[in-house]
């Protein structure tokens, strides 16, 4: 009659097999909180130079009010500004491409692209 053995080590075996999925799993989980973190800056950041521009009604202060707001990399962020005809608004969108932080995950993930408008009223 055969002996069973008992499972001694099978609890590390399963662990060690584990980690990897485990720890990718987790990169991914902080990359995704990074970039929910840049997409609320760079909402706040188009509200502030649309502030801006309505303010001073000049469209050249628009990028330097979004990269004062939040810290942005300024290579990465592009600033459109548009005076909507007969409305008196001023719409300023911003686009960021948000990098991936994790050297593991970008092999995988490309820089994701946020976009964040704000329109408000011109105070000529």
């Amino acid at each position: 009659m055969a002996r069973r053995r008992a499972p001694r080590g099978q609890a590390t075996v399963e662990l060690a097999l584990l980690m990897p999925v485990l720890m990718v799993a987790a990169l991914f989980l902080a990359q995704l909180a990074l970039a929910a973190r840049d997409q609320i800056m760079v909402t706040h950041s188009a509200r502030e130079a649309a502030r801006a521009v309505a303010v001073s009604n000049d469209a050249d202060l628009a990028r330097s009010a979004a990269l004062a707001a939040a810290r942005l990399d300024p290579q990465r962020l592009r600033v459109h500004v548009e005076e909507r005809a007969g409305t008196g608004n001023v719409a300023v969108r911003l686009e960021y491409r948000s990098p991936v932080r994790f050297p593991l995950l970008g092999i995988v993930l490309d820089d994701v692209v946020l976009s964040g408008e704000a329109v408000m009223r011109s105070e000529r």
